[in-house]
């Protein structure tokens, strides 16, 4: 039994981009507004407590995009846990608020021909966003309606090795958003007050009352309906498993990140012609791009067992978990108002004037994606490419909507990348070796003391594809640029479809250098510009 609603904007993904668009189209326009979002509610109380965030990844909130066997990882798959929840990525990531380099956006404009997307073309966007509980000058905002705050608890674990990494040469900062990324320090974090900051919080949730905004969750899109070479409408099971046409008067944006809105494209005819052709699909629009220029930050974690002082393992269990919940629930204080990864560091490991590695400073180990934490007290210092030569693409396995697509990472297919890595590993341990963190670690867990790494040694490469894994910053299946082969234009529009838009990461030409909640809820409030105007 199939019905249709009608709206004048459906939006497709209620992720980190798919709130902050919602959101603005409903305050700002005369018309209705339809988020379809195929997970649950945000009611998951380890969403919104910031120290829970592993328990909300490892929960029916996220899922993973398994690659095919990828032989830069010695035939390992490549999994990429993604939320699918109300506030997406922003509702189950670690809270780091970085919005890149100012160089990346620049190289958007003058490299990639995305003129209008430099830096200076992008800051005030995210300064718009921003409601800085400390930082105030001309790189930050104090009255936007996400809370950028320091982090709560700050655990003695991570102010050691901010200070070994300071001590092994690497600048101290307090701002990784302002004049210059490059050092070492406290994170600024998307939590305030014990609670995760996301972007169904700080953006959907004051619009909710709006009787043009409509949220529809446990919606499964299907595939975009076309007529006369114009999005139409989408074809969607409902949470009830029925058939229903959600149509769209003036627009279609896709926000359904960069697996699923590519796969979404293609299911509807609109991609690489021997795809669609493979599986039986009509060819609505050819485009060789959807799918391709896949792109990550993969990371190796160099990881020690801490000596005579505690990180943070046991801490969800017995009396640890009862003390941590009284303190937390009872009085706002205490280690579940952290978000865990407090601290990190920006380092120009190649000489080459930017910094190429980023660290997470972590005083615990966690383990693979969807794999729990090492069962011991340690400490991670774990560096992670900032950008990726590698380039993967996305196919479909078939012409079901419910099927994963077919992913062929190729994570550390460019050489460059194992060679970034391999600066970041010894650099790590460089800064394991300082005075004062020195004293308090055990023995090394990876890379081990059966893997040589230094320069000329051969078994380190092995072992970083084996320990390599996602930093969770899939991007580029939907490439934006000014020709007419991109996936989209300079304002998202679907190259080739009219009433069709794509606004998150998938359409960033190139990663940026950092992390990627900031830059994708940019994309999206852009892409509310552009309709609106």
């Amino acid at each position: 039994m199939s019905h249709a609603i009608e709206f004048d904007y459906v939006i497709v993904g209620g992720g980190a981009a798919g709130c902050v668009l919602a959101a603005r189209l409903a305050a700002e326009s005369d018309g209705t507004v339809a988020l379809l979002e195929r997970g649950n509610q945000d009611t998951n109380r380890w969403i919104h407590i910031p120290a829970t965030f592993f328990k909300a990844l490892q929960s029916e909130d996220a899922d993973a995009v398994v690659s095919e066997p990828d032989a830069s990882l010695n035939g390992n798959p490549f999994p990429v846990p993604q939320g699918r929840v109300l506030g997406g990525g922003s509702s189950v990531n670690g809270m780091i608020y970085m919005r890149g380099q100012h160089q990346d956006y620049d190289d958007w404009a003058n490299a990639h021909g995305c003129t209008g997307w430099a830096f200076d073309d992008v800051l005030p966007t995210f300064k718009r966003q921003e409601k800085n509980t400390r930082l105030a000058d001309d790189f930050h905002g104090g009255q936007g309606k996400l809370i950028v705050d320091d982090p709560a608890t700050p655990h003695p674990v991570s102010k050691m090795v901010i200070e070994a990494a300071v001590a092994a040469g690497i600048p101290r900062t307090d701002d990784f958003n302002g004049a210059k990324q490059e050092g070492a320090g406290w994170y600024q974090v998307t939590a305030s007050d014990g609670q995760r900051q996301s972007a169904a919080t700080c953006f959907l949730r004051p619009e909710l009352h709006r009787e043009n905004l409509t949220i529809l969750t446990n919606y499964h899109a299907q595939r975009i309906r076309t007529e006369n070479r114009r999005a139409t409408a989408i074809e969607a099971k409902d949470n009830a498993g029925q058939d229903v046409s959600v149509k769209a008067r003036r627009e279609i944006i896709l926000c359904a990140g960069s697996f699923h809105s590519p796969k979404l494209l293609m299911l509807s005819g609109i991609g690489p012609r021997d795809e669609l052709d493979r599986h039986g699909i009509d060819v609505v629009h050819e485009a060789d791009e959807v799918g391709r220029n896949y792109q990550d930050h993969v990371g190796a974690p160099v990881t020690r067992r801490l000596d005579g002082i505690k990180g943070l393992f046991g801490a969800d269990r017995g009396f640890a978990a009862l003390k941590n919940g009284i303190d937390y629930f009872g009085f706002k204080r205490g280690l579940l108002m952290s978000n865990l990864l407090q601290a990190g560091a920006c380092v120009d490991t190649d000489g080459a004037g930017r910094p190429d590695v980023q660290y997470n400073f972590a005083p615990f180990a966690p383990g693979a994606p969807g794999a729990p934490p090492l069962p011991f007290h340690a400490v991670q210092v774990h560096p992670m490419t900032m950008r990726p030569k590698s380039r993967g693409r996305l196919g479909l396995r078939s012409k079901h909507a419910s099927d994963a697509p077919k992913f062929l990472s190729n994570a550390l297919g460019h050489i460059d990348d194992l060679d970034t890595l391999r600066r970041g590993v010894r650099l790590a341990q460089c800064i394991f070796e300082q005075m004062g963190l020195k004293d308090n670690v055990g023995e090394e867990v990876w890379p081990g003391p059966n893997i040589d790494s230094r320069i000329g040694s051969n078994n380190l490469d092995d072992a970083i594809r084996e320990h390599a894994r996602t930093i969770f910053h899939p991007a580029g299946t939907c490439r934006m640029g000014p020709t007419p082969s991109a996936v989209v234009d300079l304002e998202l529009r679907v190259n080739g479809i009219e009433g069709l838009r794509v606004a998150d990461c998938s359409v960033m030409p190139a990663l940026v250098s950092g992390n990627t909640n900031a830059p994708t809820m940019m994309i999206a409030d852009r892409a509310a510009d552009f309709i609106l105007g």
